[in-house]
């Protein structure tokens, strides 16, 4: 009787300890943000959230900042956290600062957002920009099928009446659209049009560096020289000088740290693209005049990079330190491309 007495004891702590196991392995989940770290999102959500904010005059009872973020902080809680966009703005400010060129910055909606700013040089670009219509602006892009194909589907989600889902961006497939943080800043200075300008101008570079040179696109090889001067060639032509500068040479470089032989040759190489030999680049020949004008300065910008001529390789490598690099890089000609490795 007294074992029997003990087993059954047993056996009711045995079915206390799983009811307990159970409960704990169905309590949810509860997502914490690492608020010490500025994450990145996709391009494409952050593109179509500014885009919803501009074209809902409902949602501008706050600013576009403030809808951003709080949507983020909706669709991506293991992420996003309240204070993001303050954070990133004041880290932006702060790489702003370090440039002896500060990009133009001009946002109506942004009174929230204390940005550094100058007088603008080009203040004609950006209202020409701001004038065009939606179809103009696909003219002035000249999509191809696909992009436009994709554009379609991101304006679908711009104007839908349902609240987005998470689901709706995560069965997207938008080639070469990155994850994006700094970037984000453009889309509170300039608005959806430009930002997407960009997004744009970089899978360009990217898809069309993948078929010129395949695989070899980084490593100091000329694919990767292609794709920096490139880039350039098309962020100068829609978004600006300065803003390409900024973007090129400041933002992305911040993003991903590189060894000083990367980081020198893409600083070199972002200056052919976009001023010494922008205007060779951006000839047309008037026998391919109905070629895409974006596809003739790729021909252009490859003939050039094939050229050995205009190629000045280094001996560099990753550990090659920075004040023998950048003391390098000085010496070498603003129309000659730097390449390290062959």
């Amino acid at each position: 009787m007294r074992k029997y007495f003990v087993f059954l004891i047993g056996l009711a702590c045995g079915m206390l300890v799983s009811c307990r196991t159970q409960k704990t392995l169905h309590q949810p989940v509860v997502l914490q943000a690492d608020t010490t770290v500025i994450p990145d999102f996709p391009a494409e959500v952050l593109y179509v959230l500014g885009a919803r904010w501009e074209a809902d005059t409902a949602l501008q009872d706050h600013t576009i900042a403030e809808y951003i973020e709080g949507e983020l902080m909706r669709l991506y809680p293991e992420k996003a956290y309240a204070g993001y966009i303050d954070r990133l703005c004041a880290l932006t400010d702060g790489l702003l600062v370090s440039s002896q060129r500060k990009p133009i910055l001009f946002n109506p909606h942004r009174q929230e957002i204390n940005f550094l700013s100058t007088a603008s040089l080009r203040a004609d670009f950006y209202e020409v920009l701001d004038s065009l219509s939606l179809e103009e602006e696909m003219e002035v892009l000249e999509l191809t099928p696909q992009e436009q194909a994709d554009w379609d589907v991101l304006q679908s989600l711009v104007h839908s009446e349902q609240p987005i889902t998470r689901a709706a961006f995560d069965t997207l497939n938008i080639e070469f659209f990155d994850e994006e943080n700094v970037l984000l800043t453009l889309l509170l200075w300039r608005g959806p049009r430009l930002f997407y300008r960009v997004l744009q101008s970089k899978a360009r570079a990217e898809k069309l560096a993948r078929y010129y040179y395949g695989e070899a696109t980084n490593n100091g090889r000329p694919g990767d020289a292609f794709k920096h001067i490139y880039v350039n060639v098309l962020l100068r032509t829609y978004v600006g000088e300065w803003l390409s500068h900024a973007i090129m040479d400041i933002f992305w470089e911040w993003k991903s740290p590189n060894a000083p032989c990367d980081h020198y040759m893409d600083l070199h190489n972002n200056i052919i693209g976009r001023q010494t030999r922008y205007d060779d680049f951006t000839t047309i020949d008037a026998q391919c005049s109905d070629m895409r004008h974006w596809l003739q300065w790729a021909e252009n910008v490859q003939h050039f990079v094939q050229d050995s001529v205009n190629g000045d390789y280094q001996v560099w490598n990753k550990e090659t330190p920075t004040f023998v690099v950048e003391s390098a890089a000085q010496k070498i000609s603003d129309t000659q491309y730097i390449y390290w490795d062959k």
